[in-house]
């Protein structure tokens, strides 16, 4: 096969076509934990810079990202001139997004973690990092060695393609922004575990004092008012689509107050508003999380422990629960939770007062261990 021909297979069909397949895979899901950590890196960084915040900027970035693919599909497409460079670029960019995804897994769990999981640039089902890896350097190499030719005297101009360009980048861009957002999740009504308010014991046979006039007749004890506890707020009537929580915002308020917590599809213990808990949130299949669950709550509990499980693991991978006398629940299935396990917080009194996100931040763990 010749590299001209070679160059109109590659550069104008098969890496556009492999491109725009992954692009409405993305826009099909529109779930932004499917992104590559150093895009969602990105996407983050400017979470509110443009008046915009939260789920509504994490559904805007990803159709922007598809509208951007878009527009690459429609240069290879249409403008002959730009269709290798483009191409060879693009590849080249997908390659260094994998391999940034693959040299961390592997330095931490070697070949097992590598080859874990899927990449997401053909959805959730999609091939795992390294398989992707290997069919994007492949076109890039074939890309590289092709060699478009150029007929007739003068090398025609990159004008030549621009209107069809712009016209599909137009309908690529109106495709990418009607897709509906992904609709809330309705929740079923779950009875909440009451709480109730301790019960004080009454006081047996007191011992006579003096009463007045009447030397024998006992004092009554004095009445003892407990403090109420504050009843846990329950699920709320819909979840949103997915959740990416700032935990660097959630200290100083309510533990009961961040909708996310209030997914539990049981209740938490009555007390959980009483007193001082230690909360993490973990998934089964976390090694970090086995790891700081054996380290520190795997005996005798001094203060009560509630974990939360995060429903998106696979359960063959599940680690064994360490933690024996931990209050264990499990979030709502349905939403997609999009944050790094674990993640320990202190609460007192129902008030968040210490948080600990990164598992490899010792001192933040320490300082949310101790009273």
């Amino acid at each position: 096969m010749s590299r001209s021909r070679l160059y109109y297979i590659v550069c104008r069909l098969v890496i556009p076509l492999w491109l725009l397949a992954g692009a409405l895979f993305k826009l099909m899901e529109l779930n932004p934990k499917l992104l590559p950590p150093s895009i969602f890196a990105v996407v983050q960084f400017f979470d509110g810079a443009f008046g915009i915040s939260g789920v509504p900027w994490l559904d805007l970035a990803i159709r922007i990202i598809v509208g951007t693919e878009i527009a690459l599909v429609a240069v290879m497409l249409t403008m002959p001139r730009l269709a290798r460079p483009v191409a060879i670029a693009t590849m080249s960019l997908f390659c260094l997004i994998l391999l940034w995804i693959i040299i961390p897994a592997f330095a931490e769990k070697g070949w097992s973690g590598a080859w874990k999981g899927s990449c997401g640039c053909f959805g959730d089902a999609g091939p795992n990092p390294i398989i992707m890896l290997m069919m994007d350097a492949t076109l890039l190499t074939l890309a590289v060695i092709s060699k478009r030719r150029v007929l007739g005297s003068p090398a025609p101009t990159t004008t030549f393609g621009l209107p069809s360009a712009i016209t599909l980048t137009l309908a690529g861009a109106i495709v990418a922004y009607a897709v509906p957002a992904r609709a809330k999740i309705v929740i079923p009504i779950v009875p909440i575990e009451p709480i109730v308010d301790p019960v004080v014991p009454p006081i047996d046979d007191p011992i006579p004092t003096t009463n007045g006039n009447d030397p024998l007749k006992p004092t009554p004890p004095p009445v003892v008012t407990p403090p109420k506890i504050a009843a846990w707020t329950g699920m709320p009537a819909t979840a949103a689509p997915y959740y990416i929580p700032v935990f660097s915002t959630w200290l100083g308020t309510r533990f009961d107050g961040q909708e996310i917590a209030r997914l539990m599809t049981v209740a938490p213990p009555a007390a959980i508003n009483s007193g001082t808990w230690f909360v993490m949130f973990y998934r089964e299949d976390c090694d970090h999380c086995h790891e700081l669950l054996q380290a520190h709550f795997s005996g005798h509990l001094d203060v009560p422990t509630l974990t939360i499980a995060i429903p998106d693991t696979d359960p063959a991978a599940s680690l064994e629960m360490p933690c024996g006398e931990c209050e264990v629940r499990t979030l709502l299935k349905g939403p997609e939770y999009v944050l790094t396990t674990p993640v320990l917080m202190r609460v007192v009194n129902g008030v968040i007062t210490s948080i600990a996100p990164d598992s490899e931040d010792r001192a933040a763990i320490e300082r949310c261990l101790t009273p």
